[in-house]
This record gives structure tokens, sequence and C-alpha cells, in this order.
């Protein structure tokens, strides 16, 4: 069997257990990059060798650290997916990092642009409607771009991402994808409760309306090209600004992980139970604020 031939299975066998934005990741890295430097190598000569060349190739193709890091790291998973019937590791390699020299990818580095109260402020003044909308309900909530692209409003029937402008909160669900509204977020912690700011939730009926059905009925890609015209460098840098905002208003650190959707890191974090505590959610969601103007 070759690289190819267990890549493939490799894809088949995660289907149903991986989320499908990282399945599509792992796609578009494995044709346009992987496979065709390595997919003819037999399994049995996949090894700190062929790693490095593919290193090399990439490197040469100036792909970012991250990427090239990545690739590796699915070269590896693709090997050691490869078992026999009783589970045992058909090809087992001692991979060396030092050999192969993948790149460091480096934090401080990496592309993470925050939103700032200005920005945003000025993106307000400049947009209405749904665009509008969004861009409040983003910077304001830090909620992941597919969590916010699936809100519904309407009867809570328990499958669906509810907005309910009555309670002012938000039932985290699902997340959209490629079009397609997919059941759980990012992760376990992603389904959750996102308490609005009265005036933001107030401002979201203004701009968005209460009528059942889709809150956002916009094409994702005309959001996005309208939403980094006013000078906000992609959906993700509205979610940093919310975090940040949320740490630096000293919002008890459980709080702004669950808000978030971030996993617990420790046991006292998870015997740290804010979201079943509706009022003392509310009351650290009116003193945190949002750190920008609604209004210009």
């Amino acid at each position: 069997m070759n690289f190819r031939q267990q890549a493939e299975q490799f894809m088949s066998e995660i289907a149903d257990r991986t989320r499908p934005n990282t399945v599509q990741v792992y796609r578009s890295l494995l044709n346009a990059r992987i496979l065709p430097a390595i997919g003819g190598v037999e399994m049995a000569d996949v090894n700190n060798k062929t790693a490095k060349m593919l290193v090399g190739r990439l490197t040469e193709a100036q792909l970012s650290p991250a990427t090239i890091t990545l690739a590796v790291t699915l070269v590896k998973k693709i090997v050691k997916s490869a078992v026999d019937e009783e589970g045992k590791r058909l090809y087992p390699v001692e991979w060396n990092p030092d050999f192969i020299r993948a790149p460091k990818v480096d934090p401080d580095a990496q592309n993470t642009p925050v939103s700032t109260p200005q920005t945003l402020g000025e993106a307000l003044g400049a947009t209405n409607g749904e665009v509008r909308g969004l861009i409040a309900l983003l910077a304001g909530t830090g909620l992941r771009i597919g969590e916010a692209l699936a809100l519904r409003v309407g009867p809570d029937n328990g499958r669906d991402s509810l907005w309910n402008p009555d309670l002012a909160t938000l039932t985290i669900r699902t997340t959209l994808v490629r079009g397609r509204v997919q059941d759980g977020p990012k992760t376990r912690a992603g389904k959750r409760t996102v308490d609005l700011d009265p005036s933001l939730n107030s401002f979201l009926i203004g701009q968005l309306g209460t009528e059942p059905g889709p809150v956002f009925k916009m094409k994702p890609s005309t959001l996005r090209r309208r939403v980094e015209a006013q000078g906000i460098h992609g959906f993700h840098s509205m979610r940093r600004f919310r975090i940040t905002h949320l740490q630096g208003s000293s919002v008890p650190s459980t709080l702004v992980k669950f808000w978030a959707g971030h996993a617990a890191e420790d046991t006292t974090e998870r015997y740290t139970k804010f979201g079943a505590d509706i009022q003392v959610r509310k009351d650290w969601s009116e003193k945190a604020g949002l750190g920008f103007q609604l209004e210009g």
C-alpha cells in the first residue's frame, strides 16, 4: 500500500468523527501539497527522510511555518492510522523532529489582528442592517462567525441555535460550514448560552428585527466582503477583541471561557459552574459592557 491509499482510508475513517471544517483543511492540504510530493511512496518507506523531504518542498513553496507543521502532523497521523486487525501499528516510526527540521511556529509572529474600539465605532457608523448587526454581534459577544450565521429567531426546537430577544440570550448549538448548518460548534464547550448586554440586545432588534427564521440572510461571502471593507481584518479579530475586553474588565476567567466556548483547563474550573447561574452571568455582562460605542 502506498501513502496515497492509506491517506484516503484515513480520511474515510475520520469523516464521521471529525469536524467538517477540519476534514476540509486536511483534504485541501493533502490534494494541493502532500500527495503530489509523497503520494506514491510505499507506506513502509514513509519515515523521517520522507518527512524532511516534504518540509523542504513546502519551504521552497514559501508556505507558512504553521501550514508546514500541520502537513507534517497530518503525515504522522496517516502513518499511525495504518493498523492490523488487532489494532497493532503496521508502520511504527520513531519520528525525529531535529532531523525533519519542520519550522517552529512563533505565536508572536502569527497574523492575529484584534479590532479596536475606534475601528468598530467607525464601521458601525458606516454600515446598516445585517452588516451593522453582524459587526455589533461579533464584537459584543465573541461568537465564532459560523456560530453567528447559524442563529435563528423563533420557537426553540431544542436543535437549532437561537437568539431570544426577550431574554437577551443566544443559545449556541450549531455552526454554519460552507453554507450548511452543522450540529455542534467547534468544541464540546461550544454548546452554551451567551448573555447579551441589554444595550446590544436592543441594538440588534433595531438592526435585524425579530421575525422568525434565520437572523442573517445575506451570503457569508457578501457579509465578509462588506465587513472587511470597513477596515476590519477578519471576523476573528472581533472575537479576539471581545475576549480581550472581558479579560481586561476583570470578568472571572471561567465565565470568559464559558461565553467564548473554551473548555475548562483544570479541575477547579470544571467545578466552577457559572453556566447554571443566569443572574450572575447577566450581572457580569452588564458590568463588563461592550468596550465600543454602538452609535456614532
